[in-house]
């Protein structure tokens, strides 16, 4: 009995640990430049915004942030240049990440609560 209930719990725990990487992937690729800025389209810098996304509620603040051009540019969205570019230079045009240019915009997109 004592053998049935340890290979249960090691099966149960597997699945689980199988479920909870599926669903941590789903968190960790959601930068999608074109998402983020049709939620802001239209509203301010610093307006609160809710979505739905991959099946998760995001809630942050549109604010000012640069967008590739090209969807193949290979940006995560966690790049400081990109949040940070567009509070020197609204106008810029391109960036460099990493000794690689990028071509662009800055506009309003979402962004996630991130501590001053």
């Amino acid at each position: 009995m004592i053998k049935t209930m340890l290979l249960s719990t090691l099966l149960c725990g597997s699945f689980f640990a199988s479920f909870s990487a599926a669903a941590n992937d789903k968190v960790e690729t959601i930068y999608n430049s074109t998402k983020f800025q049709q939620v802001c389209k239209g509203k301010s810098q610093g307006a609160e915004v809710s979505f739905a996304y991959r099946g998760i509620i995001w809630n942050g603040t549109c604010e000012p942030q640069f967008f590739s051009s090209s969807s193949k540019a290979g940006l995560t969205g966690n790049e400081a240049e990109l949040n940070s570019i567009c509070l020197n230079d609204a106008n810029v045009k391109s960036i460099n990440i990493e000794g690689k240019e990028i071509y662009g915009k800055c506009a309003l997109g979402f962004s996630p609560p991130r501590p001053k």
